[in-house]
C-alpha cells in the first residue's frame, strides 16, 4: 500500500512555505502529499530508437490537500519566486514493522509553474473520503535523488550537457 510523502520548501521571499502545515511528530513544518507525477526522458527517433536531443525534465507535480501553504503557492507562482530548497521525503514500513525514511528527492533553484485546484465529484459515493486537493508543479535547475538507506545518490542539472 502506498504511503503519503512529505514536502518541505523555503522560498527566497516568503521563507518557510511549509511552516505549520503538518503537526505530525517528526514531520512538523512539512506538507503531506498524496501523489507525484514527474518524468525525465531523452527524445528518440521512433524509427531507429536513437537519441535525437538532450534529455527533457518535465515539470515536477505533487498533489496535496488544501492547507495553510495554498495561498503561498499562488503567491510564489504570481511573483516568480525562486525556492531555495524543495525536499520530498518518502517513508515506508520496514521488515521489522517500523516506519523509515528511505528515499529523498531534492529540487534546487525551483519555481512554481502551475497550481491546479480540483475537487472530486462530490456526488460520487466512492469519492466521499476525498477532500479539496491541488496539484502544484515545479521546474528546477537541479534534481538530486537519494536512496537514504544505503546513501546511494544520483543527480542531474538539466542545463549541464551530458
Amino acid at each position: 500500500m502506498p504511503m503519503p510523502f512529505h514536502m518541505s520548501l523555503t522560498g527566497k521571499n516568503q521563507g518557510n512555505i511549509s511552516q505549520g502545515c503538518c503537526d505530525m511528530q517528526g514531520r512538523e513544518d512539512t506538507i503531506l502529499c498524496q501523489a507525484l507525477n514527474h518524468e525525465v526522458y531523452i527524445p528518440r527517433d521512433p524509427q531507429t530508437g536513437l537519441p535525437t536531443g538532450k534529455r527533457v525534465h518535465n515539470p515536477f507535480t505533487v498533489t496535496k490537500v488544501f492547507d495553510k501553504s495554498s495561498p503561498k503557492f499562488y503567491q510564489a507562482l504570481s511573483t516568480g519566486e525562486r525556492m531555495n530548497d524543495v525536499t520530498l521525503k518518502y517513508y515506508r514500513i520496514n521488515p521489522s514493522g517500523s516506519e523509515e525514511h528511505y528515499f529523498t528527492i531534492k529540487l534546487e533553484d525551483a519555481i512554481v509553474v502551475s497550481v491546479k485546484p480540483w475537487i472530486p465529484n462530490t456526488l460520487d459515493p466512492a469519492r466521499e473520503s476525498f477532500t479539496h486537493m491541488e496539484d502544484v508543479s515545479f521546474t528546477y535547475s537541479k534534481i538530486i535523488w537519494t536512496w537514504v538507506v544505503d546513501g546511494v545518490e544520483a543527480q542531474d542539472e538539466w542545463k549541464t550537457p551530458k
